[in-house]
């Protein structure tokens, strides 16, 4: 068969490509570039087209059904959600009626159910129109709800996947949003075998993957797919949440906008999930799928260091606070920590207490550090950095500005800090699952 891929260039769209194309059918990408060498469209939905011009144009490329896969997270100033997910698509839809176009298959989005909170989110609202005005026309149709999609070219894939490298980890709330992501290459897998589907279809498909999953545990399997060690979990506010949405959406990004938190909080979990039936087995975990094709971070935060090297750090920063305690203790009014808390406020046995209690602190980080480094541990460390070194600043400038760099050097201490924590090795637990899971799949490689 002769299908018409829009938006071929997409995540969901260049898994379609191949997949269609593994099963012999003839392909015709339609992207917003210039048509090459290969059999190509272009199709950009932000520019009005009659139906009558798309049937034209459908005929001449021999379109005998469509796979429309276009789709925007946000909006932009070229870019609406009522021009690309609404006005394009059904001009699109009724110039395939003129052509006589045997089949279409919109991809549409989970939660697109009409309820008052759907229509309020323009993302929703837009794709709402698109399958209404697909399902009224006399076309053989399906509508696909996919929840969150995962794999090779996601742009959320790949928000997700910084995110989850992180050393510390924002949560929306409790990070309690239920999931249940479905690996793109099953997604594709399943619109191939609609396409092939004899007899008539008229359906809407909701599909996601095996399991419902937390945010948090989405991120954890993100987090473990990427080699990360333990990180610290973050709950935030879900105002505050969506304060820092607004702001992202100034940024050079086209993922994180407060669209996209409301997208979260309402959830994407199948009513009744097709994936089974379809693709005829269950859908792949996704710490499985994860495995097979490893997450791209935008922001590749990842970092490895020997043990040698892990121990030297760490030895380094060990001897720092231990150092700094001893002669703290010992010299006090010769290292001057006595003269830095009066300036701060603390004179007579109230800064002799608060230099105990400082010492203290750095006596235990020392042997923390060295013994039983953690997330924790190293959070501490970044905490008691950087506030030493602004109450410094602050009460004695001076230091600021010392030729040696009294307080300059915290810099490379804090780096050094946020290496090891980044560098914290896979829980040992893990790896024996991975290991098993690699083997699995070089097994049933050797097979084939």
């Amino acid at each position: 068969m002769r299908v018409l891929v829009c938006g071929s260039t997409g995540c969901v769209g260049s898994a379609v490509v191949h997949a269609l194309r593994s099963r012999g059918h003839q392909v015709v990408e339609g992207a917003r570039g210039v048509p090459n060498a290969r059999s190509t469209l272009h199709i950009d939905f932000t520019v009005a087209c009659e139906p009558h011009a798309w049937a034209e144009r459908l005929r001449a490329a021999q379109v005998e059904a469509i796979v429309n896969c276009v789709g925007i997270l946000m909006p932009s100033r070229t870019q609406s959600f009522e021009r690309v997910h609404t006005r394009g698509p059904i001009e699109l839809f009724r110039g395939a009626a003129l052509a006589g176009v045997r089949r279409v298959l919109q991809v549409s989005a989970l939660g697109v159910d009409g309820d008052a909170e759907s229509l309020s989110m323009p993302y929703l609202h837009g794709k709402l129109l698109a399958d209404d005005a697909l399902a009224a026309s006399p076309l053989d149709w399906a509508v696909l709800r996919p929840s969150l999609i995962y794999g090779p070219r996601s742009q959320s894939a790949a928000l997700f996947a910084t995110l989850a490298s992180l050393p510390l980890i924002s949560l929306p709330g409790r990070g309690a949003q239920r999931l249940q992501p479905i690996h793109v290459y099953e997604l594709a897998e399943a619109i191939t075998r609609l396409i092939e589907q004899p007899g008539e279809l008229r359906a809407v498909y909701e599909l996601g993957g095996p399991t419902v999953l937390s945010y948090r545990e989405m991120l954890a399997h993100y987090r473990a797919a990427l080699g990360c060690g333990a990180a610290l979990w973050l709950p935030l506010p879900l105002p505050l949440m969506r304060l820092l949405a607004w702001v992202s959406q100034a940024l050079p990004q086209k993922v994180f906008c407060r669209d996209t938190i409301r997208l979260l909080e309402h959830g994407s979990v199948p009513a009744s999930n097709a994936s089974a039936a379809l693709l005829g087995r269950a859908p792949t975990a996704m710490a499985q799928g994860l495995a097979i094709t490893p997450p791209e971070p935008l922001i590749d935060l990842r970092a490895r260091l020997s043990p040698a090297l892990s121990l030297a750090l760490r030895a380094s920063l060990a001897f720092m606070w231990l150092a700094t305690a001893f002669i703290s203790a010992c010299w006090p009014d010769e290292s001057g920590v006595l003269r830095l808390l009066a300036r701060c406020g603390f004179e007579g046995s109230l800064g002799v207490a608060v230099m105990v209690a400082s010492c203290s602190l750095n006596l235990a980080m020392g042997v923390l550090v060295l013994l039983r480094p953690s997330p924790w541990v190293y959070a501490l460390q970044c905490a008691a950095v950087i506030g030493y070194t602004v109450t410094a600043a602050v009460n004695m400038p001076q230091l600021a500005i010392d030729h040696c760099g009294p307080l300059l050097k915290n810099l490379p201490v804090l780096a050094t800090l946020l290496l090891l924590w980044m560098a914290q090795p896979m829980p040992s637990a893990r790896r024996p699952a991975r290991a098993e899971r690699a083997g699995r799949l070089m097994s049933r490689r050797s097979a084939a």
